[in-house]
């Protein structure tokens, strides 16, 4: 089974059903009421490394993160 670590690639499902990639920027960590990953798109990413800064992203429901299987 894979972990989500930092820069792990994720599919994300939105509240729409969307199925969206991703990066991660967390691993799995505590919100205010429930575990969350925190995910930034791949040009983010890699701008944020580019930069060498860390990403911006958002928060996902940990349930609602799966890592992407490598190509």
């Amino acid at each position: 089974m894979l972990t989500i670590q930092p820069g792990t690639p994720v599919f994300v499902e939105t509240a729409l059903g969307e199925r969206l990639q991703r990066r991660a920027i967390s691993a799995v960590v505590q919100g205010h009421a429930f575990s969350v990953v925190w995910v930034c798109r791949e040009e983010e990413w890699e701008a944020a490394h580019r930069e060498s800064r860390e990403p911006d992203g958002v928060p996902f429901p940990a349930e609602d993160v799966v890592p992407s299987l490598p190509a």
